[in-house]
């Protein structure tokens, strides 16, 4: 349910940029997510913290990961929807 909401966070995030001109600006959530993720992932691969702290920063981790995923899915729709 938890992971649901942030995916359902990360799909709302590009429609608030609908009214913005340039067709880029869509993408430029999902980027920042899917980058924070990534950076997340190498502090837990390669700086593991101690048994929570370890469990948390994978946690992070797969947070910004499905809020990544789903801002990319709303772009995809913002993409359709501007090129219908």
């Amino acid at each position: 349910m938890f992971f649901f909401i942030l995916f359902l966070i990360g799909l709302v995030i590009p429609f608030l940029l609908i009214k913005i001109n340039p067709n880029w600006i869509v993408w430029i959530p999902s980027l920042i997510l899917f980058f924070a993720a990534i950076v997340m992932y190498g502090k837990a691969e390669f700086f593991p913290g101690e048994g929570m702290a370890d469990l948390a920063e994978r946690l992070y981790f797969m947070m910004f990961g499905i809020a990544a995923i789903g801002s990319i899915l709303g772009g995809v729709i913002i993409h359709f929807i501007r090129n219908r």
